[in-house]
């Protein structure tokens, strides 16, 4: 124990206090730091990445209810915010909002490390001891560029020359502690990030786990109960049949035909194709009998995966995955539908299933499908009769 235990520099064992990240940077001080002031701040940060669209304020009483420590209090009928940010971390899972956190923290301390200054001396011109919402605010910052937006550092010292003294011209917090509102937090958030935007560019990997498409899936399904022309689900691509399961060619294609024709439903549409999902309780019930899984119930909508059948048929999710990619370049689509369509394909992970989401947006021009015109009318697709194909194209006429 004695050698993990934080000790007085003049120690010869365990962590010297001043090597810690937080005091070492002038974060917090070495007091706050046995009060385990840095868990708090790590807490705060969880919260507001995993909680998503819905952002909270900081405060000690808002600790307590991260932690449950007020849940006693709670009505039978109530959730409580530890349960609400517990089903969000098992959303995103639990190895992602680590991994993506120690992400952004590695690239700040390297950026730390280049400008070589602490972390205070580069934000302040006095770099005493400041509140640690400072680092949260860069820390968050950071988070919704790289993470949220799926960009990567390209220049790192217009990114130290950007944070020189932001702590005292770009970044406005009101003075003391206490209560930090979430009104407050997410605009010193986006002034930060508009300043160091153009220090960014889009990520030239593209690893799905990174991806936060957890509230887009969500948003995905209750939309597609308004505007079904555009949305379109299905369990998986192999029959749920004892006797025949092997993988259905033609409703891969007819998936395909179907985004042709959600992009000529309008100019700037977006269709969404997605693989895991049952939209009655039959089809998913006949898919828990078939496979032996359950499946997870979100709104109307019944969430499978494709877990079952990539492993039971393709090896892993990755090999089924290829497949699904290769399938997509012997389509008889345009280049640029068959472009679009491979490089937006998604892997999403939701709770413990993976679904598979396909997407096309509209082009300057109607989409083609083996020589044809589609349009989609709520769930059933109509072929274009040549005697309309004037009325289509106009559609996507500029306006004048």
């Amino acid at each position: 124990m004695k050698n993990i235990s934080i000790t007085n520099k003049h120690l010869d064992y365990g962590i010297a206090v001043e090597d810690i990240f937080w005091v070492k940077n002038n974060i917090i001080t070495k007091e706050d730091l046995r009060q385990s002031k840095d868990e708090e701040v790590i807490a705060d940060i969880v919260a507001w990445v995993s909680m998503g669209d819905k952002p909270i304020r900081s405060s000690s009483d808002m600790l307590n209810q991260l932690y449950g420590y007020d849940d006693d209090d709670l009505t039978e009928n109530e959730s409580s915010l530890a349960s609400q940010l517990e089903i969000q971390i098992q959303k995103i899972n639990e190895e992602v909002v680590i991994a993506n956190t120690q992400l952004v923290l590695d690239e700040i301390i390297e950026i730390i490390n280049s400008s070589g200054r602490t972390f205070n001396a580069l934000l302040f011109e006095n770099a005493g001891p400041r509140i640690a919402r400072y680092f949260q605010v860069v820390f968050l910052a950071f988070y919704k560029l790289m993470i949220e937006e799926g960009m990567e550092v390209v220049n790192k010292v217009a990114i130290i020359n950007h944070l020189n003294k932001a702590g005292d011209k770009t970044i406005k917090l009101a003075a003391g502690g206490g209560n930090w509102s979430a009104k407050e937090k997410q605009t010193q958030i986006n002034a930060l990030c508009g300043v160091l935007r153009g220090c960014f560019e889009k990520s030239k990997t593209n690893d799905p786990g990174r991806n936060q498409w957890i509230t887009r899936f969500e948003n995905i399904l209750m939309q597609s109960a308004t505007e079904q022309t555009l949305y379109d689900f299905k369990v998986g691509l192999h029959a749920l049949s004892e006797n025949n399961k092997e993988f259905n060619q033609d409703a891969f294609s007819k998936i395909i035909k179907t985004l042709t024709a959600m992009a000529n439903t309008l100019p700037g549409a977006t269709g969404y194709c997605i693989l895991g999902v049952a939209d009655n309780r039959n089809t998913a019930n006949k898919f828990k009998e078939i496979y032996g899984n359950d499946y997870i119930n979100y709104s109307s909508f019944f969430v499978t995966g494709v877990n079952s059948e990539a492993i039971n048929y393709h090896g892993d999710i990755d090999k089924y995955f290829t497949k699904l990619t290769q399938l997509i370049k012997n389509q008889s689509v345009s280049d640029r539908d068959k472009d679009y369509i491979s490089r937006s394909i998604q892997i999403v992970n939701y709770f413990d299933k993976t679904v598979i989401i396909l997407k096309i947006e509209s082009g300057d021009i109607p989409s083609v499908y083996d020589g044809k015109y589609y349009v989609r009318h709520g769930s059933n697709i109509s072929e274009v009769e040549p005697a309309n194909f004037a009325a289509l194209f106009q559609r996507f006429q500029p306006t004048k």
